[in-house]
């Protein structure tokens, strides 16, 4: 697992995220078509397929914040699963989605890194650092919800490309 950031502000948040993601679109960016398909980055997996993981998971944040400002436990990973069913979880999202135009995956990714931004920046600083101020969390302030989903991500996979990407060169 690659080095986490501990952020001490809301700003300090959204820069490291936004570094983050800069730095992935940034090597995506160097890809050419043929390398964000290519399948084997990881078994079967393609750059194409990272970048539908980032993007489902970036969305699956945004429905946890919004059901927890509306008072609502989500459910976490998903509806009737627990963190041991993660590869379960993440092999199902690569069927629905490994035949999904690349164009298609790269508008999304880019209209939910948006949407994610969005929703953290208007998030209050106290709600993002206090560890109480979602029970359902237990002390754990949701921040580090944010960061797994996020520039934490982000900086797990652009390593992964990176060292795929170093390989094939």
């Amino acid at each position: 697992m690659t080095e986490q950031i501990e952020p001490k502000s809301k700003q300090e948040l959204l820069e490291t995220i936004q570094v983050e993601r800069c730095h992935l679109d940034n090597l995506i960016g160097t890809l050419t078509e043929a390398q964000l398909v290519e399948p084997d980055i990881d078994g079967d997996r393609c750059v194409k397929d990272i970048i539908v993981h980032i993007t489902i998971w970036e969305q699956r944040m945004i429905q946890w914040i919004n059901e927890s400002y509306a008072g609502i436990v989500p459910q976490r990973p998903a509806p009737g699963m627990n963190w041991d069913d993660l590869d379960k979880i993440n092999e199902q999202y690569y069927l629905e989605h490994k035949d999904d135009p690349l164009t298609e995956i790269m508008s999304e990714s880019s209209t939910s890194y948006a949407q994610a931004f969005r929703v953290i920046e208007e998030m209050k600083e106290q709600d993002l650092f206090d560890g109480s101020r979602f029970a359902w969390r237990k002390g754990d302030p949701i921040w580090h919800m944010v960061a797994a989903n996020t520039c934490w991500h982000y900086k797990e996979h652009r390593d992964q490309i990176e060292a795929w990407k170093t390989s094939i060169t």
